[in-house]
């Protein structure tokens, strides 16, 4: 009985004896993609400058119960587009409904306080539903130091710390058929009046501009 706890004891501590070598040599081949080998030399050494500005682009679905921070961005954008004051829009806009999406009073809703007749009057002339959002901010980015090795490694060190401009664009879609309180919809409906060429003319709002 002695000799088999014996036998299994000395069975048990050489399998370890040779599971344990194994480990460790086959652990370092983990980090042999990350860090160059020993026998590696440089190759090149590349210094990348920060680009002072970058452009994103992104697709988003226009919102449809957009906030009145929101519906206040929208404004800026429309107006820009299609070169009216952005300030009239928006006096106009919050003597109507004060930005709230969801503002009725009987048959008109909506941020311009549309009724549907004439709603769809100003979709017929809306030249195009592709709607467009630019943010920008200032972040802090870093210049980079690149070192080739001969082994096909790559080592990328930052650097320099600059500040860089992001513009993120944001592009999407008004749908083909929105709904009478729609926003975006109603918003280019609104500054296409002030620009006189949309169906719905601008002396229709009993508000100014």
């Amino acid at each position: 009985m002695q000799f088999r706890r014996r036998l299994k004891l000395i069975l048990a501590v050489a399998a370890l004896a040779v599971v344990i070598p194994m480990t460790f040599a086959v652990a370092p081949g983990a980090f042999a993609e990350d860090t160059p080998t020993a026998t590696a030399s440089v190759v090149k050494i590349e210094n990348r400058r920060a680009a002072r500005k970058k452009v994103v682009h992104k697709r988003f679905r226009p919102w449809a119960r957009p906030t009145p921070r929101q519906v206040r961005e929208i404004i800026r954008s429309e107006a820009r587009r299609w070169r009216v004051s952005a300030t009239g829009l928006s006096r106009r806009i919050a003597c109507e409904s004060h930005y709230h999406w969801w503002a009725s009073n009987g048959q008109y809703s909506g941020v311009l306080q549309f009724s549907p007749g004439t709603f769809y009057r100003g979709m017929h002339t809306i030249k195009t539903r592709k709607v467009k959002l630019v943010r920008s901010k200032t972040r802090r980015v870093h210049d980079a130091r690149v070192t080739h090795y001969s082994d096909g490694r790559k080592v990328r060190r930052r650097t320099t710390p600059r500040r860089q401009r992001l513009v993120v664009v944001y592009t999407g879609r008004i749908p083909r058929s929105p709904s009478v309180s729609n926003t975006f919809a109603q918003v280019r409906i609104g500054a296409q009046a002030l620009r006189g060429i949309s169906a719905v003319h601008s002396s229709e709002w009993s508000c100014g501009a």
